[in-house]
């Protein structure tokens, strides 16, 4: 059978490119996302861990004070983050921490013990909900007890921006900035 003198054979080329060019997109954009998606899990798994802090810097209101003081210091302070979402900062026997008053005379906070909480990883950022402690702080000022050892109460939740690669993690909200080192 001879085609319409009239109408030119149709040609199937044209979609096909067009079809396979498409198909081409299509497999890179998921590609491109599939890796996305597997970085976003890996940096969400980077965290979880044991940790050492190594830095720690964080302003504190002290009652017999008039403005709030820069606490450092913490060597000895062990955060545990588990793969279940439940974690651990944990003082041990004692851990200090130091600062000085506006006049100058110098303050040490000695805690000991384990807060447990809850935690929830989210791209460059975790929240931590208590979950109960047993920890207890000893404030000093000048040398000399100031109080008595008093347990350490739960704070509401609370978001901090986290920073981890490789065995270093950094957690900072603007007030609590902490360095750790993986064990």
């Amino acid at each position: 059978m001879q085609s319409d003198p009239g109408v030119a054979p149709r040609s199937y080329r044209v979609p096909i490119v067009v079809l396979a060019v498409l198909l081409f997109l299509l497999v890179g954009a998921i590609v491109v996302v599939q890796a996305s998606r597997a970085g976003e899990r890996a940096a969400l798994r980077c965290p979880v861990g044991e940790w050492d802090v190594v830095s720690y810097r964080e302003a504190v209101p002290v009652a017999a004070l008039p403005e709030p003081v820069i606490f450092t210091g913490g060597a000895g302070t062990i955060l545990r983050l588990r793969a279940d979402g439940t974690g651990e900062t944990d003082y041990g026997t004692g851990v200090r921490f130091t600062a000085s008053a506006p006049d100058g005379r110098p303050i040490r906070l000695d805690a000991a013990g384990p807060v447990r909480f809850r935690y929830e990883l989210r791209p460059g950022s975790i929240v931590v909900t208590p979950a109960g402690n047993d920890a207890t702080s000893q404030l000093y000022i000048d040398g000399v007890a100031y109080g008595s050892r008093v347990k350490f109460r739960d704070e509401p939740a609370a978001s901090y921006r986290l920073t981890c690669a490789g065995d270093a993690l950094t957690q900072d909200d603007g007030v609590l900035v902490v360095g750790y080192r993986r064990r």
